[in-house]
């Protein structure tokens, strides 16, 4: 019993040093993209994200792009093609 507490314990430890480096990341915009049209849920909801993480300090700036079609298909399609260039893109989606 006290090697499986001494394992889980390493294993802890181990899981909380990495978390803490990938919290050190500092993110100062970020582009969201949304599947959907201008005024619809999605495009609230990232707008509402944005604008809530500028007000609290936590990035300096959020864009937004619409990509609707698809059913998120075209949005999806596109953030793969681009995955190398669209470092601090969020799509919006569920």
């Amino acid at each position: 019993m006290k090697k499986l507490a001494k394992l889980f314990a390493v294993a802890l430890a181990s899981v909380t040093i990495s978390l803490g480096s990938l919290s050190a990341v500092e993110i100062k915009k970020i582009h969201f993209l949304i599947p959907g049209g201008a005024g619809g849920g999605w495009d609230g909801t990232a707008r509402g994200t944005g604008e809530a993480l500028t007000k609290a300090g936590l990035i300096d700036s959020a864009t937004f792009e619409n990509m609707s079609g698809g059913g998120g298909g075209k949005a999806i399609g596109y953030l793969i093609e681009n995955s190398m260039s669209n470092h601090g893109t969020l799509m919006v989606n569920s």
